[in-house]
């Protein structure tokens, strides 16, 4: 295994495990976190604003290539995320390793990079409830409004949305039909943060699906008081 070639990298990983050893160049980043409400096209263009600004401070420019250890929610987030800005992004989940010598920070140097969103990787709040085919990528029984985070005042799911638990995702040989998709088919995908749903978004569009992350998801879905099935 060989490092790939002018490639920006980026460690998604938990910053100590970063330090402690990371490849050549990579620089650290973790999107996971930050919720963002994203239903004005002020909010949008904000947004917009603000990977240009991460872009140009961690020296990020096409093609990038992102690792963690596996296909994790935390590196699929930050992924889609700097993708959604209209970086050209990779996935690197293991192999990697072994050429993990560097150790500390990284400072690079200052780029030109300029965010340019990618409106068909996203859904807004507002698409969500419109789209035909959104599919609820978390566990059944939260589906069902069983259970619920705790930073959510109740459960609950986007009405019409179906349930297709990440899981699913996890053995992509014959997830499209299991899932009765085509590809070139449009989807739209949603859990609570954006997270699993990236993983379940990057899936998709490996299998030629033209799958959409409603990014806000089911924390943005209640704290606009908008309506929920059961």
């Amino acid at each position: 295994m060989e490092l790939p070639e002018d490639r920006v990298l980026v460690d998604t990983r938990p910053k100590e495990a970063y330090l402690q050893g990371h490849l050549p160049g990579a620089r650290h980043l973790d999107l996971s976190a930050p919720r963002l409400r994203l239903r004005e096209e002020a909010e949008l263009q904000a947004l917009e604003e603000g990977l240009t600004e991460l872009f140009q401070g961690l020296g990020l420019k096409s093609p990038v290539v992102l690792y963690d250890e596996g296909l994790t929610s935390r590196l699929c987030r930050t992924a889609f995320f700097l993708g959604l800005g209209g970086l050209e992004v990779e996935l690197w989940t293991e192999g990697w390793e072994p050429l993990a010598t560097e150790t500390g920070e990284v400072h690079p140097e200052r780029t030109d990079t300029t965010a340019r969103l990618r409106r068909d990787w996203l859904l807004t709040a507002d698409e969500a409830a419109r789209h035909p085919l959104l599919l609820d990528v978390r566990s059944p029984e939260e589906h069902r409004g069983l259970v619920h985070p705790p930073c959510c005042p109740r459960g609950g799911r986007i009405p019409g949305s179906r349930s297709a638990p990440l899981e699913l995702f996890l053995s992509p040989d014959g997830l499209l039909e299991k899932l009765g998709l085509e590809p070139g088919e449009e989807v739209g995908v949603y859990c609570h943060s954006g997270a699993r749903s990236a993983v379940a978004f990057f899936i998709l569009r490996s299998l030629g699906v033209r799958a959409r992350n409603y990014l806000g998801s089911m924390h943005e879905w209640l704290q606009e008081g908008l309506p929920t099935e059961p």
